[in-house]
């Protein structure tokens, strides 16, 4: 496997939870509470989204803009489509700003962290690897090259049609 694509993979697991446990996080602190099990499928399915996009744009530019936009996702996913009746707060994501600006702020602190481990990830790795691999020899030229009209000579001269120095001798 190549070391990108398990660093991507790496990536796109912790965006996904990071969407899913900071919407949670947001959506508890602003009076929100629990998400009910349709709230809680929808934030799947929007994490898993993001999480999938996160793995396969590779560009670190990408993961931040995604973090970013997808706050509000899963804020509608938890809150904003089931109406369950908690505070007008939780429910309210850009009228006055905060918690829009609250959310963006986390995402992008969240999106450093995330290209951060990465960035170890990819380090450790490589460590291990380079730790663990049986060293190679150096490559050592074949003498064949060299030795051959020699043994051609020496096969000529051997009595009676023996095939190496070392064979017993041949009755005549």
């Amino acid at each position: 496997m190549h070391r990108r694509a398990e660093s991507s993979t790496v990536r796109g697991c912790l965006a996904g939870v990071t969407m899913a446990v900071l919407a949670v996080a947001a959506h508890g602190t602003a009076g929100g509470g629990y998400p009910g099990s349709t709230g809680l499928a929808l934030l799947l399915l929007a994490a898993g989204t993001i999480g999938a996009l996160a793995a396969a744009l590779r560009s670190p530019v990408t993961l931040p803009a995604l973090l970013v936009l997808g706050q509000p996702l899963c804020h509608v996913a938890l809150g904003g489509l089931t109406q369950h009746g908690h505070a007008a707060g939780a429910m309210d994501f850009l009228g006055t700003g905060a918690m829009a600006t609250a959310h963006a702020v986390a995402a992008l602190v969240f999106a450093v962290l995330i290209l951060v481990a990465e960035r170890l990830y990819l380090l450790v790795s490589q460590t291990v690897r380079t730790v663990l691999t049986r060293p190679a020899g150096l490559p050592v030229q074949s003498p064949a090259g060299r030795w051959a009209p020699v043994a051609a000579t020496a096969r000529r001269l051997l009595a009676l049609g023996a095939n190496g120095s070392r064979a017993p001798p041949v009755a005549v």
